[in-house]
């Protein structure tokens, strides 16, 4: 069995799906198709662990192509707090845990509404500046109108 330790994960083994060589330079190995071991690993730890640990955080990140800076900014903390539970100080909160898992999950079989609705919060966030809303009453209902 080989262990698979380029993905961030020191308790990835590989029964097969690998091809070893031997070159001028020492082993060298190659994964039949990393991306879709990446998403069986990704998809069995947002199923299957109870607590997720900061490797497994950082792994899901680097899966989902973001940020500490945006993955924080999604999970509505900041990007120290991130950056800290990723080395392993302190927990993820269980809600941003299940928020992260639900992303992932999205991010492999969904159609990315969570992901836009998230991203949309995330940006709500930022605007300090409250402004006025209207209200219009049409013959299909109330509806908001630019100000």
């Amino acid at each position: 069995m080989l262990h698979y330790t380029e993905c961030g994960l020191r308790n990835i083994w590989l029964r097969n799906g690998y091809t070893i060589r031997e070159t001028p330079y020492g082993e060298a190995v190659s994964i039949h198709d990393v991306e879709g071991l990446h998403r069986a690993i990704g998809l069995y730890l947002v199923d299957n662990k109870p607590r997720l640990n900061g490797a497994e955080i950082r792994f899901l990140r680097k899966e989902l192509d973001l940020s500490q800076r945006d993955l924080a900014d999604l999970l509505g903390v900041s990007e120290v707090t991130l950056r800290g539970w990723e080395k392993g100080r302190g927990r993820i909160p269980k809600p941003a845990e299940r928020l992260l898992r639900s992303l992932y999950r999205e991010h492999v079989a969904g159609d990315g509404r969570i992901r836009e609705l998230i991203e949309r919060l995330a940006e709500l966030n930022r605007d300090i500046h409250w402004r006025r809303i209207e209200f219009r009453e049409t013959r299909g209902g109330w509806h908001a109108e630019a100000a």
